[in-house]
Protein backbone atom coordinates (compact mmCIF):
# COMPACT_ATOMS: atom_id res chain seq x y z
CA UNK A 1 0.00 0.00 0.00
CA UNK A 2 3.21 2.44 0.40
CA UNK A 3 3.50 2.24 -3.40
CA UNK A 4 0.33 3.58 -4.35
CA UNK A 5 0.34 7.17 -4.47
CA UNK A 6 -3.32 8.94 -5.39
CA UNK A 7 -2.51 12.23 -7.62
CA UNK A 8 -5.65 13.52 -8.01
CA UNK A 9 -4.59 17.18 -6.64
CA UNK A 10 -1.58 17.17 -8.75
CA UNK A 11 -3.95 16.61 -12.17
CA UNK A 12 -5.76 19.97 -10.69
CA UNK A 13 -2.56 21.75 -9.84
CA UNK A 14 -2.17 21.55 -13.43
CA UNK A 15 -5.24 23.43 -14.61
CA UNK A 16 -4.47 26.04 -11.42
CA UNK A 17 -1.35 26.60 -12.63
CA UNK A 18 -2.58 27.39 -16.11
CA UNK A 19 -5.19 29.87 -14.60
CA UNK A 20 -2.90 31.56 -12.32
CA UNK A 21 -0.65 31.97 -15.45
CA UNK A 22 -3.74 33.51 -17.71
CA UNK A 23 -4.50 35.67 -14.76
CA UNK A 24 -0.90 37.06 -14.72
CA UNK A 25 -0.36 37.97 -18.06
CA UNK A 26 -3.98 39.32 -18.22
CA UNK A 27 -3.40 41.63 -15.52
CA UNK A 28 0.33 42.67 -16.35
CA UNK A 29 -1.29 44.23 -19.85
CA UNK A 30 -3.85 45.62 -18.26
CA UNK A 31 -2.21 47.43 -16.27
CA UNK A 32 0.11 48.46 -18.86
CA UNK A 33 -3.14 49.74 -20.56
CA UNK A 34 -4.63 51.62 -18.10
CA UNK A 35 -1.72 52.72 -15.83
CA UNK A 36 1.20 53.43 -17.75
CA UNK A 37 -0.72 53.99 -21.37
CA UNK A 38 1.10 51.26 -23.46
CA UNK A 39 4.48 52.83 -22.26
CA UNK A 40 5.98 49.66 -20.19
CA UNK A 41 5.30 47.45 -22.57
CA UNK A 42 6.49 49.71 -25.32
CA UNK A 43 9.06 47.88 -26.61
CA UNK A 44 7.95 44.39 -26.74
CA UNK A 45 4.10 45.47 -28.87
CA UNK A 46 3.97 48.41 -30.29
CA UNK A 47 0.20 48.57 -31.12
CA UNK A 48 -2.65 48.96 -28.19
CA UNK A 49 -4.89 46.87 -30.54
CA UNK A 50 -2.52 43.95 -30.17
CA UNK A 51 -2.19 44.33 -26.63
CA UNK A 52 -6.35 44.39 -25.75
CA UNK A 53 -6.40 40.92 -27.64
CA UNK A 54 -4.16 39.49 -25.77
CA UNK A 55 -5.51 40.87 -22.59
CA UNK A 56 -8.83 39.25 -24.18
CA UNK A 57 -7.39 36.08 -25.31
CA UNK A 58 -5.63 35.71 -21.51
CA UNK A 59 -8.98 36.70 -20.19
CA UNK A 60 -10.91 33.87 -21.79
CA UNK A 61 -8.63 31.20 -21.65
CA UNK A 62 -8.36 31.84 -18.23
CA UNK A 63 -12.28 31.26 -17.09
CA UNK A 64 -11.54 28.32 -19.61
CA UNK A 65 -8.95 27.07 -17.44
CA UNK A 66 -11.10 27.76 -13.85
CA UNK A 67 -13.96 26.34 -15.17
CA UNK A 68 -12.00 22.81 -15.84
CA UNK A 69 -10.27 23.64 -12.54
CA UNK A 70 -13.03 23.28 -10.85
CA UNK A 71 -14.81 20.86 -12.73
CA UNK A 72 -11.67 18.39 -12.28
CA UNK A 73 -11.65 19.50 -8.74
CA UNK A 74 -15.42 18.73 -7.75
CA UNK A 75 -15.78 14.91 -9.81
CA UNK A 76 -12.17 14.12 -8.85
CA UNK A 77 -11.32 13.10 -5.20
CA UNK A 78 -7.89 12.85 -3.13
CA UNK A 79 -8.24 8.93 -2.10
CA UNK A 80 -6.05 6.88 0.84
CA UNK A 81 -6.43 2.89 1.12
CA UNK A 82 -5.37 1.53 4.78
CA UNK A 83 -6.19 -2.15 5.41
CA UNK A 84 -9.29 -1.23 7.30
CA UNK A 85 -10.80 1.91 5.72
CA UNK A 86 -10.45 4.57 2.67
CA UNK A 87 -10.15 8.16 2.97
CA UNK A 88 -12.09 10.23 0.60
CA UNK A 89 -11.04 14.07 0.97
CA UNK A 90 -11.93 14.72 5.06
CA UNK A 91 -14.37 11.38 5.08
CA UNK A 92 -13.79 7.97 6.35
CA UNK A 93 -15.21 5.00 5.31
CA UNK A 94 -14.67 1.56 6.07
CA UNK A 95 -13.40 -0.52 3.74
CA UNK A 96 -16.64 -3.15 3.94
CA UNK A 97 -18.46 -0.43 2.49
CA UNK A 98 -16.20 -1.14 -0.98
CA UNK A 99 -18.65 -2.23 -3.62
CA UNK A 100 -16.58 -2.41 -6.29
CA UNK A 101 -13.41 -0.56 -8.31
CA UNK A 102 -13.37 0.40 -12.25
CA UNK A 103 -10.23 0.83 -14.11
CA UNK A 104 -11.19 3.33 -16.44
CA UNK A 105 -8.12 4.63 -18.11
CA UNK A 106 -4.30 5.15 -17.90
CA UNK A 107 -2.56 8.59 -18.80
CA UNK A 108 1.06 8.55 -19.81
CA UNK A 109 2.65 11.21 -18.64
CA UNK A 110 5.42 12.86 -21.12
CA UNK A 111 7.68 14.31 -18.25
CA UNK A 112 9.26 12.18 -16.16
CA UNK A 113 6.59 11.57 -13.60
CA UNK A 114 5.22 8.44 -15.11
CA UNK A 115 1.76 6.52 -16.09
CA UNK A 116 -1.47 7.64 -14.22
CA UNK A 117 -4.29 5.27 -13.37
CA UNK A 118 -7.91 6.70 -13.49
CA UNK A 119 -10.54 4.11 -11.49
CA UNK A 120 -13.65 5.07 -10.50
CA UNK A 121 -15.04 3.30 -6.63
CA UNK A 122 -17.70 2.50 -6.03
CA UNK A 123 -19.46 1.63 -2.14
CA UNK A 124 -22.96 -0.20 -1.23
CA UNK A 125 -25.56 1.76 0.29
CA UNK A 126 -24.08 4.11 3.50
CA UNK A 127 -24.63 7.29 4.91
CA UNK A 128 -20.93 8.58 4.13
CA UNK A 129 -20.33 8.42 0.43
CA UNK A 130 -23.18 7.94 -1.91
CA UNK A 131 -21.96 8.66 -5.24
CA UNK A 132 -19.20 7.05 -7.17
CA UNK A 133 -15.99 7.84 -6.55
CA UNK A 134 -13.45 9.16 -9.23
CA UNK A 135 -9.56 8.99 -8.88
CA UNK A 136 -6.12 8.93 -10.14
CA UNK A 137 -3.40 6.42 -8.61
CA UNK A 138 0.05 6.67 -9.28
CA UNK A 139 2.57 3.22 -8.47
CA UNK A 140 5.62 3.36 -6.39
CA UNK A 141 9.21 4.24 -8.51
CA UNK A 142 10.42 0.36 -8.49
CA UNK A 143 7.32 -0.43 -10.81
CA UNK A 144 7.89 2.61 -13.05
CA UNK A 145 9.86 1.07 -15.96
CA UNK A 146 7.54 -1.83 -15.72
CA UNK A 147 4.54 -0.10 -16.31
CA UNK A 148 3.86 -2.13 -20.12
CA UNK A 149 4.67 -5.46 -18.42
CA UNK A 150 2.93 -5.28 -15.14
CA UNK A 151 -0.95 -5.11 -14.75
CA UNK A 152 -1.25 -2.80 -11.89
CA UNK A 153 -5.37 -2.16 -12.53
CA UNK A 154 -6.04 -5.93 -11.44
CA UNK A 155 -3.33 -5.96 -8.91
CA UNK A 156 -5.03 -3.06 -7.60
CA UNK A 157 -8.35 -3.83 -7.89
CA UNK A 158 -7.95 -7.44 -6.37
CA UNK A 159 -6.19 -5.95 -3.62
CA UNK A 160 -8.83 -3.70 -2.17
CA UNK A 161 -11.99 -6.15 -3.03
CA UNK A 162 -9.97 -8.91 -1.17
CA UNK A 163 -9.12 -6.78 1.69
CA UNK A 164 -12.85 -5.39 1.77
CA UNK A 165 -13.98 -8.72 1.85
CA UNK A 166 -12.39 -10.18 4.66
CA UNK A 167 -13.09 -6.85 6.72
CA UNK A 168 -16.73 -7.80 5.67
CA UNK A 169 -16.27 -11.07 6.99
CA UNK A 170 -14.64 -10.01 10.36
CA UNK A 171 -17.44 -7.93 10.63
CA UNK A 172 -20.09 -10.70 10.53
CA UNK A 173 -18.41 -12.41 12.46
CA UNK A 174 -17.87 -9.98 15.39
CA UNK A 175 -21.84 -9.82 15.03
CA UNK A 176 -22.74 -12.86 15.49
CA UNK A 177 -20.45 -13.35 18.64
CA UNK A 178 -22.06 -10.59 20.13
Amino acid sequence: MQEWSCCSRLYAFHELFFVGTGAYICFIFLLNILLFKGQLLDILIKDQVISTLIILLAAICTLFGWKRFKTKRKNFKQVYFTPKAIYIEDKKIDISYLKSITFIDHIKSFRRSGTYFKFCIRFTENRIIKEDIYFYMKFGKPYQDSYEHYDFEDFFITILETLAKERREILKDYGKAI
